[in-house]
């Protein structure tokens, strides 16, 4: 169990980066863990993703192939897209 000392942060944090109803109702959050328990969120979502702390997730840069339907690619957009981590957004 991770201690966040800026509670403030934390809760921004989570509203930001995850949805609370989506992760309960796939069964990610249990009943014991309440909308607003954001200790309790980011603890589970460690333990679920294998990080030592929230703040880790979505550090590091992703490549994906996004699908696109026809018509509807961006211009210039490549084969495979870069998404930036969200501290470098």
């Amino acid at each position: 169990m991770n201690e966040y000392k800026d509670k403030e942060l934390l809760k921004s944090f989570l509203l930001e980066h995850f949805d609370f109803n989506e992760l309960k109702k796939v069964g990610l959050f249990n009943k014991e863990i309440k909308s607003k328990d954001y200790e309790k969120q980011a603890d589970r979502i460690c333990q679920f993703f294998g990080l030592e702390t929230i703040y880790q997730y979505g550090f590091n840069e992703v490549k994906a192939h996004i699908t696109y339907a026809d018509g509807f690619r961006p211009e210039n957009e490549t084969f495979v897209t870069t998404i930036k981590p969200w501290h470098e957004s």
